[in-house]
């Protein structure tokens, strides 16, 4: 059956409600010295998408985001999946994992500065190293966890080794490694503006410094909208994409919903 998914308008009507609220209460107390209103954030954001300042700081992020995130996955996966499929290798690969994966993403932006520089190579190995433990922990438990029968009949319809891994364990496991990149899709996002942040070059992160520093508040809680609107972008790109492949993933959540 063809899943449908209906558009969340309680949701949509709770923000309007907030946004509000807000409204009325920035103007009542008179917080405007400090806070902006929604209204005032969302002309400036229009004033900043006309003058094409937020979108080029937006495709800057992107590109950083994306091939950062991209060599997560790539690397993840299959790191997961052959720490999961082997026993040697996760025993002998265990205390370098729970060394490095406790280690947040933003702690190494120094020493990521002192071997890439200021540049792209440095922001996206920030990212990569932010976004890989997710996926590689939940790959791993994922493939560990296939029922052993699965594995006993494709070994006695001849499907073993190699082949086994392609066909048996990496389908199933699925629903596990789609939980472990969505997870790391929101950690990408949120090293990805920090590293801009602390950097001070380019990309969102560099932009809202600016105009922090400049006191523009509307500007930068314009900055703050778009970060936002671009996590629950690809949240909901992500899940889509999850149903499409595991749909009966998606209709066991829709029915514990």
């Amino acid at each position: 059956m063809r899943l449908v998914r209906r558009p969340n308008v309680a949701g949509w009507l709770f923000v309007a409600f907030v946004a509000v609220a807000a409204e009325a209460a920035v103007r009542l107390l008179d917080l405007h010295d400090s806070v902006p209103t929604p209204s005032a954030t969302l002309r400036a954001l229009g004033d900043e998408v006309r003058s094409g300042a937020l979108p080029a700081e937006l495709a800057t992020t992107l590109e950083s985001y994306v091939v950062g995130f991209g060599l997560a996955v790539v690397l993840g996966v299959g790191l997961g999946v052959a720490l999961g499929a082997s026993r040697l290798l996760r025993d002998a690969s265990s205390v370098t994992v729970e060394f490095l994966r406790p280690i947040p993403g933003v702690a190494i932006i120094p020493l990521a500065m002192l071997a890439f520089g200021l540049g792209e190579p440095m922001r996206r190995f920030v990212i990569a190293y932010a976004a890989l433990w997710p996926i590689l922990v939940h790959t791993a438990a994922a493939v560990r966890g296939i029922d052993s029968r699965l594995h006993d009949v494709a070994r006695t319809n001849g499907v073993a080794g190699s082949s086994g891994l392609v066909r048996v364990s990496l389908p199933a496991a699925i629903p596990g490694i789609a939980t472990g990149i969505r997870v790391s899709a929101s950690i990408a996002l949120l090293v990805a503006v920090t590293v801009e942040f602390v950097t001070g070059t380019d990309g969102l992160g560099a932009y809202m410094q600016q105009q922090q520093l400049a006191f523009r508040l509307p500007e930068l809680y314009a900055a703050v909208v778009v970060v936002g609107l671009l996590g629950y972008a690809v949240n909901v790109g992500l899940r889509a994409l999850e149903r499409r492949a595991v749909p009966w993933s998606g209709e066991q959540r829709a029915a514990l919903m």
